[in-house]
């Protein structure tokens, strides 16, 4: 069998927990100098809370040890092990998972195991995740697995926006001068990731047109793959989700569409209020249509 991890920085849903085997692998959220074990320890509604008090989490590593209980596991049930990892650009488990991961095979070479740098996580690691997990379902060799997933993760377009300027602020990303002015004038940000992380491609006045604009390169950048799996997260504001979820529909009538939390470790760099839209830029040779959607 293989056995697909995923960890903090690829966002879930009920659907995802509901319709698939996979282990869950929790980065650790800091909160006032406490560490709490993602989804395990502290719930997103807890971290939620928090950021509504104005408090920025801050975040750590994937423990060595909990990896590492996953592989034995997992070499105990004779299984290959696909992880997919947040990307490298916004934490520091790809270099503590390869160099963990890279030993465990010298030590196991019996055993079948690769990590993907997701190249982003969130709603576009979603992605890779109901790509990879329905190939496994469908039964395909785990080699081929993870070479689509590695394809995959070089197609997937990100776009967010920010409710609030002041997580821009808080996370170093703006001036606190450009933040108070921007909130004055109703400015969002228009954010994207790409191989330094989470950038600033432009600001928008006015949430109207930022969605707007959102939707147009959406619709641009789906082009003739106008079937696919389109997902939209967010940080406890879903009713912007479903604002942007019918637009989306509006536009692109034949596109099917899941809505994520975005887990407490890219929130905590967005957000209350934060939203983005993931999409692939073109069809994957070995693309899954996910029928239950």
């Amino acid at each position: 069998m293989i056995k697909v991890i995923i960890d903090s920085g690829i966002d879930q849903n009920v659907f995802m927990k509901q319709e698939y085997t996979y282990e869950f692998l929790p980065l650790s959220v800091i909160i006032e100098d406490k560490d709490y074990l993602d989804q395990k320890e502290i719930s997103l509604e807890q971290v939620h809370e928090h950021m509504s008090k104005g408090i920025l989490p801050k975040t750590s590593q994937i423990t060595p040890q909990s990896l590492l209980e996953l592989l034995d596991e997992a070499r105990k049930n004779r299984d290959d092990v696909l992880y997919l990892c947040i990307y490298s650009q916004f934490s520091g488990t790809f270099q503590v998972a390869h160099s963990l991961i890279n030993e465990y095979k010298v030590n196991h070479p019996e055993m079948n195991v690769e990590l993907v740098d997701s190249l982003g996580g969130s709603g576009g690691g979603a992605l890779l995740a109901f790509q990879a997990l329905e190939m496994v379902k469908s039964g395909m060799q785990f080699e081929k697995v993870v070479d689509q997933t590695r394809k995959n993760t070089k197609h997937i377009k990100y776009h967010f926006t920010l409710n609030d300027l002041n997580w821009l602020v808080k996370g170093g990303r703006l001036s606190k001068v450009a933040g108070v002015a921007g909130t004055a004038l109703n400015i969002k940000p228009y954010l994207t990731v790409d191989h330094t992380g989470i950038i600033v491609k432009k600001l928008v006045r006015g949430k109207e047109r930022i969605y707007k604009r959102i939707i147009q390169d959406v619709k641009e950048g789906v082009g003739t793959f106008d079937d696919q799996l389109v997902t939209i997260s967010h940080v406890n504001d879903i009713e912007a989700a479903e604002k942007l979820e019918a637009m989306i529909k509006k536009a692109l009538p034949n596109v099917t569409t899941q809505i994520l939390d975005i887990g407490a470790v890219l929130a905590a760099h967005l957000g209350i209020g934060g939203v983005g839209v993931f999409y692939f830029d073109e069809k994957p040779e070995h693309y899954q249509y996910i029928d239950k959607i």
